[in-house]
């Protein structure tokens, strides 16, 4: 389980390895939760800007649906993936709910 997700009870999280067409690269960080469904464990791209250089980067991942990431794209720093996707410090990251499966 990552690092990110470990304060979370087991009851909410599952990790998943079937999920359609995700690519070989992804399925290390893919997780299904019970509140928000299919999900990439990735860090938004403007708070990677912000935090650069800090020493735990995991603790800035969040979840993020499969189905956006695969269509905007990633890129990898490190051993985590990025996505530039809006994120604000208020209210998490803003995606639209088209892209939330469960």
């Amino acid at each position: 389980m990552r690092k990110s997700l470990e304060d979370l009870p087991k009851s909410m999280v599952r990790k998943v390895d079937d999920y359609p067409g995700l690519p070989e690269e992804l399925k290390e960080l893919c997780y299904w939760l019970s509140d928000s469904g299919y999900n990439i464990m990735a860090i938004p791209e403007s708070v990677l800007k912000e935090h650069f250089g800090a020493m735990d980067l995991w603790r800035f991942e969040c979840p993020m649906p499969v189905k956006y990431v695969l269509e905007k794209g990633y890129k990898w720093f490190e051993d985590y993936l990025v996505v530039d996707t809006p994120y604000s410090h208020d209210f998490g990251l803003i995606v639209d709910d088209k892209y939330t499966e469960f």
